[in-house]
């Protein structure tokens, strides 16, 4: 047996051997797995936390339309759009939103909710994948109605 053949057989042995394949699959395989499921589970939570700046906002608008001042309409709008940020929990508890209901033009009542994501696990954990920007804002405008 010569030193030359001897290389030869044993790539020739190893190139037909199957074992271990499911594991070098696996090895190739499971980090592009893994970070699909993550980056599946973190834009999740953030169209979650955007749909619930959305919902904040129109709740928001809907409970201005009770008040009979702009005053009071702003209170009511203010009032609505915390407690349905506050229904969201944990996912909106990285910055408090910034909610701003005021007059806008004659006759029209606009109420914006904005919320800061920099600060959120969804920013911290999720760098992994290409996120979207980190500022959530959503904004309503309502009639002030009457005759």
């Amino acid at each position: 047996m010569s030193r030359r053949s001897m290389p030869l057989g044993f790539a020739r042995r190893l190139a037909s051997c199957s074992r271990g394949m499911a594991a070098l699959e696996f090895v190739f395989l499971a980090p592009a797995l893994l970070m699909l499921v993550f980056g599946i589970i973190v834009y999740s939570l953030y169209f979650t936390v955007v749909l619930g700046v959305r919902q904040a906002a129109s709740e928001g608008a809907r409970a201005a339309v009770a008040g009979l001042s702009p005053t009071e309409r702003a209170q009511l709008a203010q009032a609505r759009a915390t407690q349905v940020l506050t229904n969201y929990g944990s996912l909106v508890n990285g910055s408090s939103p910034s909610i701003v209901a005021a007059p806008d033009g004659t006759g029209v009542f606009r109420v914006t909710v904005s919320y800061d994501l920099s600060a959120s696990a969804i920013m911290r954990y999720g760098n992994f994948v290409p996120l979207p920007t980190s500022d959530v804002r959503a904004t309503v405008i309502v009639t002030n109605g009457g005759y």
